[in-house]
């Protein structure tokens, strides 16, 4: 049971880190790009720095989840995997069990 425990919480937290990681890099990129787009650099895309691509860009920019959000988004993501996993090492050592000890092969 303790194996069992110790894989879900490693899955837990592996899961947690791994997302946090990929937001923060993502949301560096995703700034990099904002400051390609404004030319002035004064914190904002003004209407003589629009074009197609700065408008999809800001179409983009509305539905992203921040690094904050995905703090909080997260824990309950990560949580239900590691739950998953917990179960799934849980009924795996029970299938072992059963065949290391009632199934007779004879």
């Amino acid at each position: 049971m303790s194996k069992a425990i110790k894989t879900g919480v490693i899955a837990t937290i592996l899961v947690y880190v791994l997302g946090v990681t990929y937001t923060y890099y993502s949301n560096q990129k995703f700034s990099q790009t904002f400051e390609k787009f404004d030319i002035n650099k004064n914190g904002s895309i003004d209407t003589s720095e629009k074009s197609v691509q700065a408008e999809l860009y800001l179409s983009q920019m509305a539905k992203r989840k921040t690094s904050n959000q995905a703090i909080i988004i997260l824990i309950p993501v990560s949580i239900l995997i590691g739950f998953i996993c917990f179960a799934m090492a849980i009924l795996f050592n029970k299938m072992k069990t059963i065949d290391d000890n009632e199934i007779n092969y004879q």
